[in-house]
């Protein structure tokens, strides 16, 4: 731990926001530089969901992962997004104007913002110092990014013999990524890498709903879902499931305003963040179908306009995915999912994994009161809010909690029990909590204004 290493993640984080913001001003330009600023937490996330997906698809056809790659991928990347922003006619960020908002919410606003600071700067201060204890972490996540940095590969041997070869490499290669901006592999100060991830998903979520619901909703809603006793440190656990929860969560939440507005540079955005999550972990692929699905049955009645446009978001997701997919089939990997999609398992063993599922979603002592809040806010929304808004988080949420409950069913070796190092329904649950973040604020305004917001971002 040194100034040097924390400066080093600084700047590579900045880049990765740099690049996400670039990204943004390419699909949708910013008419002032507080509309940049308030979208730095989603453009954070854009960049780090847009090099890993690079990056893989460059590691796969043998493309060296050294620093000065790592440099040249950003820097091209940013120059070449915004040039094709200027070639479609992008406006040109102004100086600020005016706030517009009343003086109660910018004192809610900045009660919520000291809140969750104070949070945010306990797990910064926790993170420093954490050590590498997660078993999967020091297993074979970053075993495999040390993989990347020493051999600057996907070397056959780490990435094929060691656990969970199926799993796509976004995470080593963001891990692979600090370690060349901290000039060692300190996996100590690696933990400050999710923080940053963390700080972003966070601002993500609140720029994205800033304009969309009353502060009063957003804030509360936040904090009560960063402080539910599963997460604390374990935010900062060197894995790739807060990772693809966050990508998930945001892709969803873009969906969802693409519904009440119509803006189409959401949808980019949110295939960007879908190909991330199906990149990051196995369950990103299913997330990702979750979300076309839902945002399928939420614009039924216009269908004709919106399909297509999903089926693009569809497509992009799937073309991220193949080739890492061929990358490890070629090297006789396999195991990513039940060979009969778990057909032949019993009745029985269906009913158990419900009751499972049932039961980790609805334990206080692991989620607190947050998935009762969310269900209640559901209700609320669907009784006396925005009906298709609603629709679409009860698809998300349905389909995401039976994904769940399939994935202990279908594979015959995964014991019916929540213990987190036998069965991953607990770590796949938190996935659900994490959406009422954004869920909960959205559904809660259609409610309050009985209707969608008039401005969009």
């Amino acid at each position: 731990m040194s100034v040097r290493t924390i400066s080093g993640l600084v700047a590579l984080n900045a880049s990765f926001a740099a690049l996400g913001l670039s990204v943004l001003y390419a699909l949708r330009g910013f008419s002032c530089w507080q509309d940049a600023a308030r979208l730095a937490g989603l453009g954070h996330l854009l960049g780090v969901a847009g090099f890993g997906v690079v990056w893989t698809e460059l590691l796969v056809l043998g493309v060296p992962f050294d620093r000065w790659s790592i440099v040249a991928t950003l820097i091209l990347g940013i120059a070449g997004a915004c040039l094709a922003g200027r070639l479609l006619g992008r406006p040109v960020p102004r100086l600020p104007r005016g706030p517009g908002v009343t003086t109660l919410a910018l004192l809610v606003t900045a009660g919520g913002v000291a809140l969750v600071g104070l949070l945010l700067e306990a797990l910064f201060r926790a993170a420093r110092l954490q050590s590498l204890q997660a078993f999967d972490a020091w297993a074979f996540w970053v075993p495999k990014a040390k993989a990347l940095y020493f051999f600057e590969e996907l070397d056959q041997q780490v990435f094929t013999v060691s656990a969970g070869p199926t799993y796509p490499p976004l995470l080593p290669i963001m891990d692979a990524a600090a370690f060349h901006a901290m000039g060692s592999v300190d996996v100590v100060t690696l933990h400050l890498q999710f923080w940053f991830l963390l700080l972003g998903a966070v601002a993500a979520v609140a720029g994205c709903l800033y304009r969309h619901v009353p502060a009063w909703l957003l804030w509360p809603s936040l904090l009560v879902v960063l402080v539910v006793p599963r997460f604390g440190e374990r935010l900062l656990t060197p894995q790739a499931d807060v990772l693809v929860d966050v990508f998930f969560v945001v892709a969803a939440l873009l969906v969802a305003l693409w519904l009440e507005d119509g803006e189409r540079w959401r949808l980019g955005a949110a295939a960007v963040l879908l190909a991330g999550a199906t990149l990051t972990k196995r369950e990103g692929i299913l997330f990702a179908a979750v979300v076309v699905l839902a945002g399928l049955v939420a614009s039924w009645r216009t269908r004709r306009s919106a399909w297509p446009r999903l089926g693009g978001v569809a497509l992009v997701v799937v073309a991220a995915a193949i080739p890492w997919r061929l990358w490890y089939r070629a090297h006789d990997v396999t195991g990513e999912a039940p060979g009969d999609l778990g057909l032949g398992v019993s009745a029985d063993r269906a009913v158990d994994a419900l009751r499972l599922s049932l039961d980790v979603l609805f334990e206080t002592s692991l989620w607190s009161l947050v998935p009762y809040l969310l269900l209640l806010a559901l209700a609320a929304g669907l009784a006396w809010g925005d009906r298709r808004l609603g629709a679409y988080f009860a698809v998300v949420l349905g389909a995401a909690f039976l994904g769940g409950a399939w994935v202990t069913y279908s594979y015959a070796d995964i014991p019916i029990t929540a213990n987190e190092a036998l069965n991953p329904i607990v770590r796949y649950t938190a996935a659900l909590v994490v959406l009422a973040a954004a869920a909960m604020p959205l559904l809660l305004a259609s409610v309050w204004t009985r209707g969608a917001p008039e401005d969009t971002a």
